[in-house]
């Protein structure tokens, strides 16, 4: 699908070839090849287009946004063309006046998925410029659900999650076990998971296997690393606990005992 840059040109390379063709039978060419035809407009073309160009440079070299009729005179000048001849061209008695261009019906856009409604143009931006995009093209927008706060759904969802677990559990013993069915001549439905005969099953509670026995250890283990503590150590912290200078206590009761250093005799 041509943009709408595109069919402007294609429709200004018509009009212009209408008035190349227009020119061709003022000067008494009856017919002329299409080829031919083409030569003069793409020339004319590059006329008017370098014309354009030095009109733009003389108006800005004036300080000017857009062109007037003095830039253009300078600009034919420039390109060497005769200014005095232009008043007798336009008025020319056999000069062929052709109609103007019908506007052509606008092609119909193409219906496209529009989501929200489009920014307008503040008044800073110009109408010509392109519109925009789609507002989720450039707003952020979340794409997760909001978290569940009612108390009644997650219990729900904690009692599903719970069974689809349980469930899954079963299944995976049942396929990786032994396991007992209902029917005789059918063992695939309704599997059961197979129980394991035991002789004395009231030794698990008495022998309990899923104590911490590290936990039991751990009071026996303290009180032997206290025994071993090295007396420099001892007299460091000075056998207190909680941490406290015993010097600091009035009370000689409360104060913590002091262990004597004993020094070997030299024999």
């Amino acid at each position: 699908m041509a943009s709408e840059s595109d069919q402007h040109a294609i429709s200004s390379r018509k009009a212009l070839k209408v008035a190349v063709s227009a020119l061709c039978l003022e000067v008494g060419f009856q017919t002329a090849e299409e080829s031919v035809i083409e030569t003069l407009t793409e020339m004319l073309e590059s006329f008017l287009m370098e014309l354009g160009r030095s009109t733009q440079a003389f108006a800005e070299l004036a300080g000017r946004t857009e062109g007037i009729m003095t830039d253009v005179i300078m600009a034919l000048i420039e390109m060497g063309q005769n200014i005095h001849a232009l008043p007798g061209h336009a008025k020319r008695p056999n000069k062929t006046v052709f109609l103007p261009p019908a506007h052509s019906a606008p092609h119909p856009n193409i219906k496209m998925l529009q989501t929200g409604d489009r920014r307008e143009h503040p008044s800073h931006i110009p109408d010509y410029l392109p519109p925009f995009p789609d507002p989720h093209t450039y707003i952020k927008t979340s794409t997760k659900k909001a978290p569940m706060s009612e108390y009644q759904m997650i219990r729900e969802k904690a009692a599903s999650q719970k069974r689809d677990v349980e469930r899954a559990l079963t299944r995976f013993i049942a396929k990786t076990g032994e396991t007992q069915s209902l029917f005789r001549d059918d063992t695939t439905t309704y599997p059961l998971i197979a129980v394991k005969p035991m002789p004395l099953p009231y030794l698990n509670a008495l022998l309990p296997k899923d104590q911490d026995l590290d936990s039991q250890d751990q009071p026996e283990t303290m009180a032997v690393k206290k025994r071993k503590r090295a007396p420099e150590q001892s007299e460091a912290i000075g056998e207190n606990p909680q941490g406290v200078d015993a010097d600091s206590i009035d009370n000689p009761y409360l104060r913590p005992m002091k262990i004597a250093k004993y020094k070997k005799r030299l024999k």
